[in-house]
């Protein structure tokens, strides 16, 4: 009778309606199958004829269902399906990419002046070890320093992932302190008599020095002849910066004749030589003031106390005069009367009609 049992056994296994021999997985899948760490995928699963279902990395789950999954790296998942008679397995795989690696990498400001500072910024995602040349090392995926490099210096950040290694670069542009003297000797001096400027500087692209003597050279000399007290002043400038220096020349005081003679004003020099004169224009007028083109009007003139005197349009007269003028249209004559300690000018207008 013993010998009944097995197929006794086999035959109630195999009646309609009964459990298979072992379990099917009608599916197991994922969707997408390539994600970026970060990402979710979806797993899928549909089981028969199993009394236990588990996935690893999930446990006991029900006969079909779906879960949404996030490694972090590649993985492979195994559905295993069992019931009395036996066991099934089926396994699928998410492949996982690494975050690409995202850098920003500032600094503020790119241009200074050496002993000065900059600041490096950066914000780096997706990497597993961020680092920065120069002496800094290895520094947060987030942060900032502060340098002070004494020469234009070029820092490189690299970031590493697996996907390899990122490296992003920025320059501060170190411009040399500029530095200036500008002096005038003598600082005081009295009409007609002469003062040196002197200037030295280092640091600059450019150099100027106003009034009267403009561009030069970063040191250099000139000799001046101011009529009044002047302000000099050197402006130098640097891509990122600019310094100015100033020198008074203080000169004596220069007097009109008027101020101490009355008319008819000694010539060509008062006999008081303790004070300085400035020339002085008495008499500059035209007659008649208006005319009609092709006629002809007088220019007359008293100068005193000038060593030269110039009227435009007719040149270099004496002190005193007067002359015939014609001109086509209307005209102004500028008389100039000059001396060692200053100069005076004085304008008439003469009227042309057609």
């Amino acid at each position: 009778m013993k010998w009944l049992l097995p197929v006794v056994l086999m035959v109630t296994l195999l009646l309609p309606g009964c459990v298979s021999l072992t379990p099917s997985i009608v599916t197991f899948e994922v969707t997408p199958v390539t994600i970026t760490a970060g990402q979710s995928a979806t797993l899928v699963w549909d089981v028969s004829g199993a009394s236990s279902v588990s996935i690893d990395h999930l446990g006991q789950v029900a006969p079909s269902g779906a879960q949404t999954v996030m490694p972090a790296t590649t993985t492979v998942y195994t559905l295993t399906a069992s019931n009395v008679v036996g066991t099934i397995t089926r396994s699928t795989v998410i492949i996982v990419n690494p975050q690409p690696v995202a850098i920003v990498f500032e600094v503020n400001p790119a241009t200074m002046v050496s002993g000065g500072s900059a600041t490096l910024l950066w914000n780096v995602t997706g990497a597993a070890s961020v680092s920065i040349d120069q002496g800094i090392g290895q520094v947060p995926p987030v942060g900032n320093r502060l340098v002070s490099p004494t020469v234009t210096t070029t820092y490189t950040l690299t970031a590493g992932s697996g996907r390899g290694t990122d490296v992003r670069s920025v320059t501060i542009v170190v411009n040399p302190t500029i530095n200036a003297t500008l002096t005038a000797s003598p600082s005081t001096i009295s009409p007609g008599q002469a003062t040196s400027l002197q200037w030295n500087v280092t640091g600059a692209t450019s150099v100027s020095i106003e009034p009267e003597v403009g561009d030069v050279e970063a040191s250099g000399s000139r000799t001046l002849y101011p009529y009044t007290t002047t302000t000099y002043t050197l402006s130098a400038a640097s891509e990122c910066c600019a310094v100015s220096k100033s020198a008074v020349v203080t000169v004596g005081r220069v007097y009109s004749y008027p101020d101490f003679y009355p008319y008819p004003y000694p010539y060509p020099y008062p006999p008081d030589g303790n004070q300085y004169y400035a020339p002085f224009v008495e008499i500059f007028t035209v007659s008649p003031a208006k005319i009609q083109a092709g006629k002809s009007a007088t220019l007359s003139w008293y100068v005193v106390g000038a060593t030269s005197v110039h009227i435009s349009g007719i040149g270099y007269v004496s002190y005193s005069g007067s002359v015939a003028v014609s001109p086509a249209a209307t005209t102004t004559y500028t008389l100039t009367a000059r001396n060692a300690y200053a100069l005076r000018t004085r304008r008439v207008r003469l009227a042309v009609e057609p």
